[in-house]
């Protein structure tokens, strides 16, 4: 049975924590601003991009070690320290406030873990081995990346204009899910993929025109 609840969080505006100033963190750090959350990060140093970040005033930055006093107010934190005594103390005391918290490559000290992702524009594919295997996880991320290319968040975006169409002209739910599933198990990524734009455009405008749209 798995341990962890597979979930999106939405952290738009919403105070990060990131103790740690390395690489590890500024992965993590990047993330979370790419995703919009309002990065806090403490730590006696920074790698150079962190320190670039931190004069555009993109991140707030506390120089010093890991204080309780700085989950005032935070939703999220990780943990990106190479001191574990560090990493326990951030732990137990999110926990203690029953704060969203990931201590890196602890999944012990974790109540939630963070997936390794294939991105693709708005088309997000996560892989998760429960904290167990990190490399397969990886691995497996690498295969997906390969396997699904820009033609799928060029397709994504015309699915998101079309649903609004179709969603406004159409009420019956059954009558959406039948056009939508057309449109998906159609040859359209392909086209986009060959570089076929013009037929991917017609072969949408037959589809949607045989249902009088």
């Amino acid at each position: 049975m798995p341990r962890y609840y597979p979930a999106y969080l939405d952290i738009k505006g919403k105070k990060c924590l990131v103790a740690g100033g390395g690489e590890i963190a500024e992965r993590k750090i990047n993330l979370l601003l790419k995703c919009g959350g309002s990065v806090s990060v403490v730590s006696p140093e920074l790698t150079r991009r962190l320190k670039e970040l931190n004069s555009k005033g993109k991140i707030k930055f506390f120089k010093e070690n890991f204080k309780e006093k700085y989950l005032k107010d935070i939703f999220l934190v990780i943990g990106a320290t190479d001191n574990n005594k560090v990493n326990i103390k951030i732990y137990k005391a999110a926990a203690k406030k029953n704060i969203l918290v990931n201590i890196v490559d602890s999944p012990e000290m974790c109540n939630f873990i963070v997936p390794s992702i294939a991105e693709r524009g708005d088309l997000i594919i996560a892989v998760s081995t429960g904290g167990k295997s990190p490399a397969l996880a990886k691995k497996l991320r690498k295969e997906l990346e390969d396997r699904y290319k820009f033609e799928y968040a060029k397709f994504l975006n015309i699915m998101g204009d079309l649903r609004k169409k179709i969603s406004s002209k159409i009420r019956d739910k059954k009558k959406r899910e039948e056009i939508y599933n057309k449109l998906v198990d159609s040859d359209i990524i392909n086209l986009i993929r060959d570089g076929n734009n013009k037929s991917a455009k017609n072969r949408i405008d037959e589809i949607i025109k045989s249902y009088n749209l």
